[in-house]
């Protein structure tokens, strides 16, 4: 085997990996505890949804406008929200009821520990 043929295999699977910490927001899965009713979510609401940005929650909206959605398969109706989509958001999303949703917070959004700042020592009195 030539060393430019083991060069290449192993820097396919290292650059992977190296990339892989490079993955926008928008597309790794969201933490999430409770459900979104998409009939009456704010665009931020909805942006907490896997699978949702900014425009995709809009669109959300602007469906809603014209006729309320009776069901989660409704979403379907919104361009570019398929199946594998709606199955990932399924047990987040309701259609009637209060929006319940918030974001746990992951290792990257908790504060490191120790990092709280400690009070400032007591200045004695002369």
């Amino acid at each position: 085997m030539s060393l430019k043929k083991i060069f290449v295999a192993l820097a396919f699977p290292v650059l992977a990996l190296f990339f892989a910490g490079f993955v926008p927001a928008s597309v790794s899965a969201k933490a999430l505890e409770g459900v979104v009713n998409i009939n009456t979510a704010t665009p931020k609401e909805l942006t907490m949804l896997p699978g949702v940005g900014k425009a995709k929650a809009e669109q959300i909206v602007q469906y809603r406008q014209t006729k309320p959605f009776g069901s989660v398969d409704d979403l379907k109706s919104i361009p570019g929200l398929g199946a594998k989509r709606i199955e990932a958001m399924r047990p987040h999303v309701v259609v009637d009821g209060a929006t319940t949703a918030k974001r746990l917070s992951t290792k990257k959004d908790a504060a490191p520990e120790g990092s709280a700042q400690a009070p400032a020592p007591a200045t004695p009195k002369s």
